[in-house]
């Protein structure tokens, strides 16, 4: 099939696309799904914003293998981890919660135990977003410790 014939064809089926909000047959029986997509280039480390988005049909037997995001208020707020290409669906693991602290950044980590509060700053060896523990460095005694990222950026680190 030439070129020209597969883009009037891509035409064609585009304009019989439904784009309802939930699963609708579609012509010929096909059964439609609305799925967020990119409406424009976004980039790694890009938080995704609604007007970011747009909802597109896909046929449900086409997409039913796929692991993408089926609804808009699953992505809006979400940092995407690789380039997501404007009308397609956007794959779960392609976003991710907005990483805090990234790696080899210095970063505030609090000890609390019995009341007793140290504080020290250490560099991060991994990156991370709010509520998850990453693994961090002190320069000085070069030991590692696990911190759970906070809300302001800095670690917390608790004893038992």
């Amino acid at each position: 099939m030439n070129a020209t014939k597969r883009f009037i064809r891509a035409a064609v089926l585009l304009c019989c696309v439904s784009l309802s909000s939930t699963a609708a047959p579609a012509a010929g029986g096909r059964e439609v799904v609305k799925l967020p997509v990119p409406a424009m280039m976004i980039y790694p480390g890009d938080t995704i914003e609604a007007g970011m988005l747009r909802e597109h049909g896909f046929y449900a037997k086409s997409v039913a293998q796929l692991s993408v995001v089926h609804r808009m208020e699953n992505v809006v707020g979400l940092e995407a981890r690789r380039t997501l290409f404007p009308g397609k669906p956007i794959p779960n693991n392609a976003v991710q919660e907005p990483v805090v602290v990234k790696r080899g950044s210095s970063v505030l980590l609090v000890f609390k135990e019995n009341g007793l509060e140290i504080r020290a700053i250490v560099e991060a060896q991994e990156s991370g977003s709010i509520g998850t523990n990453i693994r961090v460095r002190n320069p000085d005694t070069g030991l590692s410790v696990l911190g759970k990222v906070q809300e302001d950026g800095s670690l917390l680190a608790e004893g038992e």
